[in-house]
């Protein structure tokens, strides 16, 4: 099976199928291939963190969204395995940060 085209910006996105999108408009004549994409809008965190992908088993993660609500609403499972992820750095001698800091202040 052909893999759909792709469009490099500053991030990879998949183009539409043909079946999704029936008629495609040529390009303009003023537009050039060479030209830049827009930048895709991040949020400044988002940009200065480097995004990784943890497949964990369904009922492992169940239980980890409990454990976060009966710590409290406004406890994260995103901060849970952080936290998690520097306290084996931490016993295994690495000492580089992990969270990248926000850049707004925290609420109270």
């Amino acid at each position: 099976m052909a893999k759909p085209p792709v469009a490099y910006g500053r991030q990879v996105k998949l183009a539409p199928s043909p079946a999704e999108t029936p008629s495609i408009e040529p390009a303009s004549a003023g537009s050039s291939a060479s030209e830049p994409m827009p930048a895709a809008r991040r949020r400044p965190m988002e940009s200065k963190a480097d995004p990784t992908i943890l497949y964990l088993h369904p009922e492992g993660k169940y239980e980890l969204k409990r454990y976060a609500l009966a710590r409290g609403p406004k406890v994260k499972v995103h901060d849970l395995l952080l936290e998690a992820v520097e306290e084996w750095a931490q016993r295994h001698g690495i000492a580089a940060p992990f969270r990248v800091p926000s850049m707004r202040p925290r609420r109270p």
